[in-house]
């Protein structure tokens, strides 16, 4: 089987990230307020002490008790009203190409699946890469299980992902955006740049790997 890997947070969302959006959205409809931020910095400051950056990524304080179906719900509304106007126009032909190809389209993102999964469903793709939150009851706990879909943790999930579905990787596709992409795209045979930044360039340039803007 051949598989189309598409990053999502500035590759097929040119500029900005699935999760800030939705992050913006929570705040706009009022179901995160001061609380919740000032968890998050409370958070940061005693467990992102020397990487907060990293200890943010690998959790969602501000999601702490917040109750599993409101935030799917919202997850669904923040996609149709502010994710979806802003997907590149070339990167959803894209998907739709390789689907006409009979390959078989993955969206691969470090974001929620509350906002991922229905963007699968409007692109027509099946599988989805993504962070997962823990649940306890009906409500979520703040914390990420599983392997994080970020840099070194993007490629063993497709590792295992392609194993499982017996995904030729050497005849597949992957679009990403950021060097951290590095590992998950030399795993393909056709990985392909978008609007890369600065790092990912000049290892495009190095390598041979094409480099194209979706906008």
């Amino acid at each position: 089987m051949i598989a189309a890997v598409f990053d999502v947070d500035r590759t097929l969302l040119p500029d900005t990230t699935a999760e800030r959006l939705f992050l913006g959205f929570l705040i706009k409809e009022r179901v995160l307020g001061v609380r919740a931020l000032l968890e998050t910095v409370r958070f940061t400051a005693v467990r992102g002490r020397n990487s907060p950056l990293k200890a943010i990524r690998r959790h969602r304080p501000y999601l702490r008790g917040a109750r599993v179906e409101q935030i799917s719900e919202l997850g669904a509304r923040c996609f149709e009203e502010t994710i979806r106007p802003r997907l590149a126009s070339r990167g959803v032909e894209r998907v739709q190409r390789h689907l006409r190809d009979g390959h078989q389209p993955v969206l691969l993102s470090g974001s929620l699946p509350q906002i991922i999964v229905p963007m699968a469903a409007a692109l027509g793709v099946e599988h989805v890469i993504c962070s997962r939150l823990e649940e306890r009851g009906s409500r979520f706990t703040g914390r990420l299980v599983g392997p994080h879909p970020y840099g070194g943790g993007k490629a063993l999930l497709i590792q295992r992902f392609a194993s499982d579905l017996k995904i030729e990787l050497q005849r597949s596709f992957c679009y990403a955006d950021h060097h951290s992409d590095e590992p998950v795209l030399s795993l393909f045979g056709h990985p392909v740049c978008i609007n890369p930044n600065e790092r990912l360039r000049l290892i495009a340039q190095r390598l041979g790997w094409p480099i194209e803007e979706f906008r």
